[in-house]
């Protein structure tokens, strides 16, 4: 299989997980949404990784599980206050390489994985 099937299977996996996600979690309250499994953040986080490194990260694909792992993966938290500069995309890499260490870790619903989440989540947005 050609490198660019095998991204182009993953892209589609992640963005039905990404999907079932939305549409699990959109129909309830925002403090009463469930919270993802490990293994699906796990996915849904290396899926970003795979836009990133596609340089994809411009397209409803990216926002949809973007949305995703920062909406539902951890513990819930206010939204984070502070406002950074969007990042490169190798920043982004690494930033989200973080948040798969810190899952593989167990430790995902501690603050060190909000405080991580919150720093993806502020500089890595869809562009």
């Amino acid at each position: 299989m050609r490198c660019t099937s095998v991204h182009l299977a993953a892209a589609h996996y992640v963005r039905l997980s990404a999907l079932a996600v939305i549409l699990f979690c959109g129909a309830l309250p925002a403090d009463a949404a469930p919270r993802a499994s490990e293994a699906s953040c796990r996915q849904a986080v290396n899926g970003l990784i795979s836009l990133l490194d596609a340089k994809t990260d411009n397209t409803p694909l990216y926002r949809d599980t973007y949305a995703v792992v920062v909406n539902s993966c951890g513990a819930a938290s206010p939204p984070s206050k502070t406002t950074a500069r969007p990042a490169s995309r190798d920043a982004c890499h690494d930033l989200a390489a973080a948040l798969v260490d810190l899952i593989e870790d167990g430790k995902m619903n501690t603050a060190a994985f909000a405080k991580a989440r919150a720093d993806f989540a502020a500089a890595c947005g869809p562009r």
